[in-house]
């Protein structure tokens, strides 16, 4: 069991180095091979996510004026799913901690505010 989750914990960092890699040295704005938001092309409307990519390869590039413009939203919830996956490690040392984040109460908040960030965003 314990060699399953170092295998599994090393294929999500690899996997998270290499879409790193990508988003660093190419700008999904030029890249045509990079995902393109089908929600968009649909209705012409952004989604939660759209300029998400843009966002992290601004990041990347020490260029926080040019995140924030990409996706706010995204942007600010980084040290939210940061925490969220390192706690993932802790789940067994701590599990009232797991148990309180991972309650319904989160979940609706995080959920209420990936919409709020939907309509806000393309209200302007």
């Amino acid at each position: 069991m314990r060699n399953r989750r170092i295998i599994w914990t090393v294929s999500v960092v690899a996997l998270m180095a290499l879409l790193a890699a990508a988003y660093y040295f190419f700008d999904p704005m030029e890249a045509r091979w990079m995902p393109k938001c089908i929600w968009k092309a649909a209705t012409g409307t952004d989604c939660p996510g759209c300029g998400s990519q843009r966002m992290a390869h601004a990041l990347m590039h020490g260029d926080l004026p040019a995140a924030w413009r990409a996706n706010a939203y995204a942007l600010c919830m980084l040290p939210v799913v940061g925490g969220l996956l390192s706690l993932e490690f802790f789940r067994e040392s701590h599990p009232r901690v797991y148990g309180a984040v991972h309650s319904p109460a989160v979940i609706w908040v995080l959920g209420a505010s990936v919409f709020i960030w939907w309509i806000l965003r393309n209200l302007g």
